[in-house]
């Protein structure tokens, strides 16, 4: 096991590293690791990093190097992972997790449903995977590009800075993507080191160093709609993108079953066809997935709003 010691700050930790797709590779080169915990008895302490999406992305597995402060298994202590996506509030997150509004709001993800403990060379548990997909009940999650923050932290028993306590590896160099345009933030909502950190807070000023972002890597995965065959003939979708309206034709012999708009985590959006028309105008800005089934067949396609 690595040794630990207390550094710069409570929050702060030093330990010594050897050092589908993938979209963005922060590697492990940051001797620095920050406590992200969710712990039962506390609102938790959550670490955010920036990042940025140069196109539209399936997400496929985010994994999150680290390690316990006095564990080397976290064993009965776990309970999930909680994963969130925000969308970029102009240098912060636009939620934190004290609230139900991120983006992407997986809580309680619980191991083999979504999350995956990453094992060393020598076995040791070194950090987390949290298959997207997988944790959102098998629904694809697609981001179009842009700006977003992402939080993770295991959920355990008992105190956040207590015994489950798990601290995530800072990285200096992202080897793919866009290098981060906002350092890394930390907030600790019932203040349980005492440093005010009650809001998103800069780690750099928090600990006095530098801290550009975490060590994670995001893969993609492969678009795998799987609500039809596609095999509705002659059907268009247009405008797309589009602002307001989409307008779907087809033969005046078809007839129609269900039209169904998804969001990026798969949920009914509650839109209407009517008179071949959806009005789209009260959705935010994104990608969503439309389903059209017919007594003549099934389309699918991804229809982008802007």
């Amino acid at each position: 096991m690595k040794k630990i010691t207390l550094t710069l700050a409570a929050f702060a930790l030093v330990f010594t590293s050897f050092a589908q797709n993938v979209v963005i590779d922060r590697i492990a080169d940051n001797t620095t690791a920050l406590i992200t915990t969710n712990g039962d008895e506390d609102a938790g302490v959550y670490c955010s990093d920036f990042f940025t999406l140069e196109e539209d992305t399936i997400l496929g597995s985010f994994t999150f190097p680290g390690f316990y402060s006095t564990a080397i298994e976290i064993g009965d202590l776990l309970i999930g992972g909680d994963f969130f996506i925000y969308n970029d509030g102009g240098g912060f997150p636009d939620a934190d997790p004290t609230t139900t509004d991120a983006l992407v709001n997986l809580t309680s993800v619980e191991l083999g449903a979504g999350l995956e403990l990453v094992l060393d060379a020598d076995d040791v548990e070194s950090g987390f995977t949290i298959n997207v997909t997988a944790a959102n009940g098998g629904a694809q999650v697609t981001l179009p590009a842009g700006d977003y923050w992402v939080a993770f932290a295991p959920a355990v028993v008992g105190g956040s800075a207590a015994e489950g306590r798990w601290n995530w590896t800072g990285s200096f160099t992202t080897e793919t993507g866009v290098f981060p345009a906002n350092e890394s933030l930390l907030i600790d909502s019932d203040d349980l080191f005492g440093a005010g950190a009650t809001d998103w807070t800069s780690i750099a000023a928090l600990i006095g160093a530098d801290f550009p972002s975490f060590a994670w890597t995001l893969t993609d995965e492969e678009e795998d709609l799987g609500f039809g065959d596609n095999d509705l003939v002659g059907a268009s979708v247009y405008p797309n993108p589009a602002t307001n309206v989409i307008n779907v034709d087809f033969s005046s012999n078809v007839e129609l079953k269900s039209a169904v708009l998804f969001d990026v985590l798969g949920k009914n959006t509650g839109v209407s066809l009517v008179n071949g028309s959806m009005n789209i105008a009260d959705l935010a800005a994104g990608v969503y997935i439309l389903n059209i089934e017919t007594n003549n067949g099934s389309l699918t396609q991804k229809v982008i709003k802007q």
